[in-house]
């Protein structure tokens, strides 16, 4: 069997059953090993596992001076055995100076070699370039999705990987002597490193200071993607931070082919109401529809957006949004609310542990999970009560959106 994708770890999708209550589903069928490349052996360090799932880091490594960006960029095998020795030429002529081996060559040449197949299949297809609000984003598809065609979007941070500035060098410049195929000139390998180097320095400052939390901060964004790709009954979605399995990316997720989110069997009677209401839901939750053929639905958004960052600054409550594009131009926005899980609500380290994500907080708990085995244990009341805001702090979501 050829295999066209080792990026994905599923094989098959089940879509969860329809519901109004809570539930537990088994939405995934993992492949078999060795049909796919598992993230964690792809090399490469980061502290978001989205980075190093959209391309090739540039952290060089101590050993062999590699970084994975550099072993996309040569690829060749022959260029990447002639670029290894040329890194290790300096410490080679240490070792002879010492009349010392280099005991560790072979084990070295290996682990490239290793390093370039699982680089070269896992990155075989780059993320596909949009914009949104006028700024660069990438979209792709999620190592472990939950859904058939599920879409992982996040700002492209590696934007200056291929910009006019980044003197990216012509590695094939390092020539071939005569008919031998033996390449000599080693200027482009080091060529090679400053740009590496470089890139890795502009990478870096994207995400210095925080830059790259996963904060709530793209109402606009979400909805623009939606109504330009998706289909009606089609959703985006973002985890809160406190949720996040990866706080170190912003990034939002699209969902196509009408899922039945128990959240959404809770939606008003009365679509042709364009007011915010709360939902009757485990979790103090407001819906709104918005028009987007009126002109004013961006400001109209980042009002939800500027409420949103309101509750989480003043009252410690983060926000899980959900966009869903219905017929006629319409966008249904479901905003989630629950504890963030700061000092402030005493929350224990088990709790924040078990804090749900978009998922859970929309009804739907993966089989065999640790959050679907307390939720199987407490019950829905219960699970969601530890989360559930304060009667007191529900008041405060009414009043800022007018309920």
């Amino acid at each position: 069997m050829t295999i066209t994708n080792y990026r994905t770890t599923v094989e098959r999708f089940t879509p969860p059953s329809s519901s109004k209550e809570p539930q537990i589903a088994e939405l995934t069928t993992k492949k078999k090993v060795g049909t796919y490349v598992q993230l964690s052996n792809v090399r490469g360090e980061s502290i978001s596992h989205i980075e190093k799932m959209t391309h090739p880091l540039t952290e060089p490594s101590g050993t062999d001076y590699f970084s994975p960006y550099m072993i996309s960029l040569l690829g060749e095998s022959t260029l990447l055995a002639f670029a290894e020795k040329a890194l290790q030429a300096p410490r080679k002529r240490l070792l002879d100076s010492l009349g010392i081996d280099d005991s560790q060559q072979n084990q070295r040449q290996h682990k490239l070699r290793s390093d370039y197949t699982a680089i070269s299949r896992f990155y075989s297809t780059p993320p596909a370039p949009i914009t949104l609000n006028g700024s660069p984003f990438v979209e792709q598809e999620p190592t472990t999705p939950y859904f058939s065609h599920q879409k992982i979007i996040t700002p492209d941070f590696g934007i200056y990987r291929n910009s006019p500035g980044s003197h990216k060098p012509n590695l094939f410049n390092c020539g071939f002597r005569d008919d031998s195929e033996i390449f000599y000139d080693d200027a482009p390998i080091k060529q090679l490193q400053k740009h590496n180097y470089d890139i890795h320095s502009r990478e870096t400052d994207l995400r210095a200071d925080g830059k790259a939390l996963n904060k709530a901060h793209y109402f606009i964004e979400m909805m623009e993607y939606l109504t330009n790709r998706g289909h009606p009954k089609d959703f985006v979605v973002q985890n809160s931070l406190e949720s996040s399995s990866d706080k170190n990316t912003p990034h939002f997720q699209y969902i196509p082919n009408d899922t039945p989110l128990p959240v959404f069997a809770h939606t008003p009677g009365r679509t042709d109401n364009l007011e915010a209401c709360l939902l009757d839901w485990h979790l103090p939750s407001v819906w709104k529809r918005i028009d987007l053929q009126q002109p004013d639905w961006q400001e109209s958004a980042k009002y939800l957006q500027y409420k949103c960052q309101e509750l989480l600054d003043q009252h410690h409550i983060s926000t899980t949004p959900v966009f869903r594009k219905m017929e006629d131009s319409k966008m249904d926005i479901y905003l989630i609310f629950k504890k963030n899980c700061s000092d402030i609500w005493n929350m224990t380290q088990e709790d924040i542990q078990l804090v749900p994500g978009w998922l859970e907080s929309c009804g739907i708990f993966i089989a065999n999970s640790p959050k679907a085995e307390a939720f199987n244990n407490k019950g829905a009341q219960d699970y969601y009560a530890t989360y559930r805001v304060t009667a007191e702090h529900i008041e405060i979501i009414n009043g800022i959106f007018e309920i």
